[in-house]
């Protein structure tokens, strides 16, 4: 069984690998082609309000990831972390490269990073692992050249519905 286990790791760390590969290409592309220059002024970070029904969360998600497209800025990263640690992943770089990024081509821009965490077990404990996993993804961030002022901590917050790992992710979500 821990053979599979680990098999299964690998391969999805090599899948992560190609996923990252991929967008730092589409950006470069994206850059060299002049999608991402900034042009057309800055924009308020966008707000959602409270939904009104149990599609409303599916569809103002997808009108904002819409406008932050369009506007060059680069959705949220989810960063996957192992049960129980708060060691960033090896990927954590090439997962946040897209942001880092748009950071250096847009100085006004911050960017918040929130940890999450499953309802089960003790409370205090999961929140204080998913605010070392925020820590340690703001240090990524830091190391990759962000200002560690340009770098929000969210309080950590319970996930609610999906798997374990969406449980153990932390987000990074660009603010204009």
């Amino acid at each position: 069984m821990e053979n599979n286990d680990s098999e299964q790791k690998a391969a999805l760390g090599i899948v992560w690998t190609i996923v990252g590969v991929v967008v730092v290409a589409m950006l470069f592309l994206a850059g060299y082609f002049g999608l991402t220059s900034g042009k057309g002024g800055s924009k308020p970070a966008t707000t959602v309000s409270a939904p009104q029904s149990a599609d409303a969360p599916a569809v103002a998600s997808v009108a904002a990831s819409a406008e932050q497209a369009a506007a060059g800025v680069p959705g949220a990263v989810k960063i996957f972390f192992e049960t129980g640690k708060s060691e960033a992943p090896a990927s954590a770089g090439t997962d946040v490269a897209p942001i880092v990024m748009y950071l250096k081509a847009n100085s006004a821009a911050t960017i918040a990073v929130s940890g999450y965490h499953d309802a089960s077990g003790n409370a205090d404990v999961n929140a204080d692992v998913s605010k070392e996993r925020a820590k340690a993804v703001r240090a990524v961030l830091i190391a990759a050249g962000v200002e560690e002022n340009r770098v929000v901590l969210d309080k950590p917050q319970v996930s609610l519905g999906g798997n374990d790992a969406d449980a153990r992710r932390v987000e990074v979500t660009v603010h204009q």
